[in-house]
């Protein structure tokens, strides 16, 4: 059920983007905002309701809210754009739309990234080295090992804490 709400939703982002950019249709910025919102609501209830969690749904839903964004910021752009002999509504927002578009695919390449390699140092961290014994656990572990019998073999005395 979650690959389905996000696959719909992925496809009615990419949907409207194109429809946009070809300004076939530009919806009003409410009805983009009450879709994307709409969208995430129903991922999350489903999400919360299946209990599984699976990281790829999670960034293909966080790729397809940032494209609802960038449609909301442009439709707000056509809609607010006053300056007719600059540059017409259309182009201005279609401007928006290229812009926003690879900002976002951009932003959430680079949070994968950082959330690879966070992961990646976290491992690395977990995996510790033992801190080194002092002299006196040393000397504490030879008598148990002398009481209880075990066979040892002594080269030499040493303080220093080498191994």
């Amino acid at each position: 059920m979650q690959v389905f709400i996000v696959a719909i939703s992925f496809l009615t982002a990419a949907l409207g983007i194109t429809t946009m950019f070809n300004a076939v249709y530009i919806p009003p910025a409410r009805l983009i905002l009450i879709s994307g919102l709409t969208t995430i609501a129903i991922y999350f209830i489903v999400k919360r309701m299946q209990q599984r969690k699976n990281k790829k749904l999670d960034r293909i839903m966080s790729f397809t809210m940032s494209l609802f964004a960038a449609m909301f910021l442009s439709s707000l752009v056509y809609a607010a754009w006053n300056m007719e002999k600059f540059l017409s509504r259309l182009t201005m927002m279609k401007m928006t739309l290229v812009l926003l578009v690879t900002v976002s695919v951009y932003l959430n390449i680079v949070f994968i990234r950082a959330e690879i390699s966070y992961k990646k140092k976290r491992g690395n961290q977990r995996i510790e080295e033992q801190p080194n014994k002092s002299y006196f656990e040393k000397r504490k572990e030879e008598r148990e090992r002398i009481k209880r019998g075990d066979v040892r073999i002594v080269l030499g005395e040493s303080t220093d804490n080498d191994d």
